[in-house]
């Protein structure tokens, strides 16, 4: 998948990397840094190429932050997802509540994130 750094100036500023651990250690950092992103009134794109765990903490992180982008009217895309915390997505219904895309470049093709 594509680097946050090599992407247009305009997607970089949308776009937030998770990784390693997302439990409640870290969960806090992580939801400050997205909601921050969120206030634009763009949609953004929540890269979890490197997010390799993710406890039920972490979990009901992500669901508020779908609820509340629904709520703002825009888009939380999470991409990159690895097979592990793909089956955890399917197996809670999380996959049923949020946009997803397997990669950035897919992401922005998708919701048309380049002006």
């Amino acid at each position: 998948s594509a680097s946050v750094k090599r992407l247009p100036k305009n997607v970089v500023q949308r776009a937030i990397a998770i990784k390693g651990k997302l439990d409640i250690s870290t969960a806090q950092q992580a939801k400050i840094e997205i909601l921050d992103k969120m206030t634009s009134g763009d949609n953004i794109i929540i890269d979890m190429s490197d997010c390799n765990y993710i406890s039920n903490y972490g979990l009901y992180l992500l669901s508020n932050i779908a609820n509340k982008a629904k709520l703002l009217n825009i888009k939380a895309i999470f991409v990159s997802i690895i097979d592990k915390i793909s089956e955890i997505f399917d197996l809670t219904g999380l996959t049923d509540t949020i946009e997803l895309a397997p990669s950035i470049d897919d992401a922005i093709k998708k919701y048309a994130l380049i002006h």
